[in-house]
């Protein structure tokens, strides 16, 4: 009985503080077709463009992410954390092109995270503790915005290189969700 006590308190504590599942607030991709670059070298040329604009405590790196269950391939991407946002960026080889992807994800901090496990009130105490502000939604904007154009400014630099079509508006365009919805 004692033995099955302390599982079930083992067990509650660590779903307790188990991490929350991550908000997806953003994401964008184009193929760029008839078109092949390294991985790496335009992670390189990411993080430089990322780092040059001076953005204080952000944190870059290549990760490897699964392509399905934990036992898949992965595949590199370039994760840039900062505050409670990750950026996730992909370009890898697709058919006779390259494809570009972007995902943007928004974590709750560990006191959100903390308050949310209270049985019946916490996500009531989360929205009145952690309220949506503009500055909020001003800060999650701009980190957008910027990996966004830094993206774009890489992928113009390396096509107008090598003589490939620059995207179009359209292709540019990332797709929005709502980034405060809890």
């Amino acid at each position: 009985m004692v033995i099955i006590f302390a599982l079930l308190l083992i067990i509650a504590i660590f779903s307790f503080l188990k991490k929350g599942v991550p908000t997806l607030n953003a994401s964008w991709n184009t193929l760029i077709d008839n078109f092949e670059y390294s991985t790496k070298d335009f992670y390189k040329l990411l993080t430089e463009e990322l780092e040059s604009h001076g953005i204080n405590k952000i944190k870059i790196q290549e990760k490897y992410i699964s392509t399905g269950n934990k036992l898949s391939v992965k595949r590199l991407y370039l994760r840039v954390k900062w505050k409670n946002y990750t950026y996730d960026c992909c370009l890898a080889p697709y058919g006779n092109g390259t494809f570009v992807s972007w995902w943007m994800f928004t974590e709750k901090t560990g006191m959100e995270l903390l308050i949310s496990k209270i049985p019946f009130v916490g996500n009531y105490l989360v929205k009145a503790f952690f309220p949506v502000t503009y500055y909020s939604m001003d800060t999650a904007s701009m980190f957008r915005s910027y990996a966004q154009s830094s993206v774009l400014k890489v992928i113009d630099d390396i096509t107008n290189n090598k003589g490939v079509r620059a995207l179009s508006e359209a292709e540019r365009k990332p797709v929005l969700n709502n980034i405060f919805q809890r």
